[in-house]
């Protein structure tokens, strides 16, 4: 499947999952060919099948990124209201979940615009301990680029998806 015509679709079941999940899954491989998953929230998409996250606590990542710079980033609707919809009508509105397959490269200061971003998805805790000191300091990201993509497909349900 061509990723480029299916990104409108794509980037609503990556809005979905972030709703219900407030994470990213994403993958990557350490040197000895072992995967290693990290559940990251500030992700933020573009309309070029690229994104970017904000770079601050996995220790892991960027070691992995020395020797393989591919990742596969996982969105997962897992609304409840969503999935109990879905079972009571047998079947998908949406897709419930897909994988993205790409590359990432290296860190780089944050723009204005990507620190907005940033601040806007996060407002409603501004006033909670947590926030400064979760969100403080996050300054640097990383930018991905999506090549593929694997939406999930459960028999039946999502026969109507990804036509």
């Amino acid at each position: 499947m061509d990723i480029k015509q299916h990104w409108p679709e794509i980037l609503n079941v990556l809005q979905n999952g972030k709703k219900s999940n407030r994470y990213f899954s994403i993958a990557t491989v350490d040197k000895n060919g072992n995967p290693h998953v990290t559940p990251i929230g500030h992700v933020f998409f573009r309309d070029d099948m690229t994104g970017f996250y904000f770079d601050a606590y996995s220790k892991a990542m960027p070691e992995n990124y020395q020797t393989n710079r591919n990742i596969c980033l996982m969105s997962v609707n897992s609304s409840t209201g969503f999935w109990l919809k879905s079972l009571f009508k047998g079947k998908f509105s949406s897709a419930p979940a897909v994988r993205l397959m790409g590359e990432v490269n290296d860190a780089r200061q944050a723009t204005s615009q990507e620190i907005t971003q940033l601040k806007n998805s996060i407002k409603i805790t501004r006033a909670l301990k947590g926030h400064k000191l979760l969100w403080g300091d996050l300054s640097r990201v990383r930018d991905m680029r999506f090549t593929e993509f694997s939406p999930a497909k459960y028999p039946v349900m999502c026969e109507d998806l990804w036509s």
